[in-house]
This record gives structure tokens, C-alpha cells and sequence, in this order.
């Protein structure tokens, strides 16, 4: 019966052990990622992006550009509240400035702030 015992608290302990990477994920409140088709150059806070397809992904108020794996560049970002779900993933674009992304059906928006000088 001791062997019964042992093994149900080992089975357990391993159950657990594999739950804590979940309960470290962040909420889906604190991040929010996009996939964005950017058809020209633009700044992004005080870095240029070229054109192209990057994975966006917004968390702690930072914003990482991805593409083909590899992060081409972080910036400042908030996360503001819509009024209404989006219905597509949309840039918003402001001489040649990127100032917001929507995320189809997410009630946030990632917001970037103007940085000054463009630079890599």
C-alpha cells in the first residue's frame, strides 16, 4: 500500500510542478501580439522599421518587431481600450509615423508615442 502512496504523490508532484509554467504566463490583458503588413518605411518611436511583415507583440509597455524570427526592433508602447472590439487588424499611420496597431477582435490597442530623431 506504501508503493500506492509513494507513486500518487510523486504523480502529484509532477502534476504541479507542470502547472506553475501556466500560472506565469502574463494575462492577456498585460499583452496583446499582432501580425502587421507594413507597406513602407516608417518610424516607430525613435526607430525605423522598413516595410514588410513583422510579428508584433506588445507587453510591460514595450514593443518588440519581429521578423523571421528575430527582433528588429523595441519600442515604447501603451495599451489603450476601444470602445468596440476591432474588426480587423489595422496601422494606423501619420506621415510616415506608426502610431497605432488595432487587433482584430481585441477590445486594445497597442499606442506608440512619437520618440524624436529616427535611428536604428
Amino acid at each position: 500500500m506504501s508503493r500506492r502512496v509513494l507513486q500518487f504523490s510523486l504523480a502529484i508532484a509532477v502534476l504541479s510542478a507542470m502547472s506553475i509554467p501556466v500560472l506565469a504566463r502574463p494575462s492577456s490583458k498585460d499583452s496583446l501580439s499582432a501580425t502587421v503588413n507594413l507597406l513602407s518605411t516608417v518610424t516607430v518611436g525613435n526607430k525605423t522599421v522598413e516595410a514588410g511583415e513583422y510579428k508584433v507583440v506588445a507587453q510591460d509597455n514595450s514593443a518588440k518587431f519581429e521578423k523571421e524570427g528575430k527582433v528588429v526592433a523595441e519600442v515604447p508602447c501603451t495599451l489603450k481600450t476601444l470602445p468596440a472590439k476591432a474588426r480587423e487588424t489595422m496601422v494606423a499611420v501619420d506621415h510616415d509615423t506608426l502610431t497605432e496597431i488595432q487587433v482584430s477582435g481585441k477590445m486594445q490597442a497597442i499606442e506608440f508615442a512619437s520618440g524624436g530623431p529616427s535611428g536604428n
